[in-house]
């Protein structure tokens, strides 16, 4: 668990002064990294999210509250009914945990969102992304810092957090369904991972040291334009031209779907930048178009910003900008794709409203 603190200063991960809103799921990596903080002296926080996907899921956020309480550390939760939305539950429940996250770094003035990924998490998805097929961005892995969201842990195999565990018989919660084997991600850990592990005991930091070195020849390469040929991730899309939107319909765009449906009651679900209900506008009509100069958006939970820096903050390619889908009333910006939708235009839970889901295209390249 040292590597913690070599990781960190080596990639300017946890800042010396500020606070660290600490992602606790009550499991044992995120106890791990939220006892790990507290005992080296950060300034410290932790905010954990109900999905409402398990009937004990309560029961998780309890646990949750009285850790902290026991440690001192100010709590801060949030709930979601995450099977309301359309779509991927897996998908959705993290964006919805994510926008929580957000929200409430915010409120709090964090400084960054500190969650417990480590370096088995990191194996895992590469090889998810290798089976899906990918291209080099999706061998790197998971990037140690996106946005104000730092992985601390990700050079920490789960053997050395499994062992910090039960040196210090910290407490913790098991979600049961890290043993479903119905997810592909629990397949790999289950059956996939034992097996690499019979030929090198070491995998994990294997591939951490792999995921590092794409990380830096993709990071020169996007840098000095060395690739011969571009993948689809570096294209240049041509200028998004404006078009209606079909009621109760769906418009095709080069990068993106988008399917908007009339539903007669709005029900109590979080919204995620994939799925949420708007309300209709006032003469029945909705726009996609490219992005303008000066285009802002407002998303659920966070702050409003120019579309240019909400670009430039989730890293959207910059070939890929001119053909993200703006969705307008005609003269408001109701949602860009990727991002989310308007706060000030959500439809309230028990009224009329639309559907709106974005689906974003898969590449050739498989990413």
């Amino acid at each position: 668990m040292e590597r913690i603190l070599s990781f960190s200063r080596e990639m300017e991960l946890l800042p010396g002064e500020g606070l660290i809103l600490c992602a606790l799921s009550g499991g044992r990596d995120s106890v791990a990294l939220l006892h790990f903080l507290k005992e080296h002296g950060f300034s410290v926080a932790a905010a954990h999210f109900d999905h409402q996907l398990r009937p004990d899921s309560a029961a998780d956020a309890e646990f949750c509250r009285a850790l902290c309480g026991e440690w001192h550390i100010p709590f801060y939760q949030g709930e979601g009914n995450v099977a309301a939305l359309p779509g991927n539950v897996e998908a959705n429940a993290r964006a919805a945990r994510y926008a929580f996250l957000e929200k409430t770094a915010a409120q709090t003035g964090a400084a960054v969102i500190a969650t417990a990924h480590n370096a088995d998490d990191n194996l895992e998805t590469v090889l998810l992304h290798l089976a899906r097929g990918c291209g080099l961005n999706g061998l790197t892995g998971i990037r140690p810092r996106w946005g104000i969201v730092v992985r601390p842990m990700l050079k920490v195999p789960r053997s050395a957090v499994d062992a910090y565990v039960e040196a210090l018989a910290l407490p913790y919660v098991e979600d049961a369904t890290n043993a479903d084997t119905a997810y592909a991600r629990n397949r790999l850990r289950h059956q996939v991972l034992p097996v690499l592990r019979s030929i090198n005991p070491k995998v994990a930091e294997a591939a951490g040291r792999m995921t590092e070195t794409l990380r830096r020849d993709l990071d020169f390469l996007e840098t000095h334009g060395g690739r011969e040929r571009p993948s689809a991730a570096e294209r240049t899309w041509p200028p998004l031209e404006t078009a209606e939107v079909p009621p109760d319909g769906m418009v095709e765009t080069p990068l993106w779907t988008l399917r908007v449906t009339r539903i007669d009651r709005v029900p109590d679900a979080p919204p995620t930048p994939a799925a949420f209900y708007l309300r209709p506008p006032l003469d029945g009509r909705l726009w996609i178009r490219g992005r303008k100069t000066g285009d802002c958006l407002h998303p659920p939970f966070r702050t409003g910003k120019t579309v240019k820096k909400w670009f430039n903050e989730l890293n959207v390619p910059v070939g890929e900008r001119e053909a993200t889908p703006v969705l307008t009333d005609g003269t408001h910006i109701l949602s860009v794709a990727g991002i989310g939708p308007s706060q000030e235009h959500l439809a309230p839970p028990g009224q009329e409203g639309l559907l709106v889901q974005w689906t974003r295209k898969r590449e050739e390249t498989g990413q």
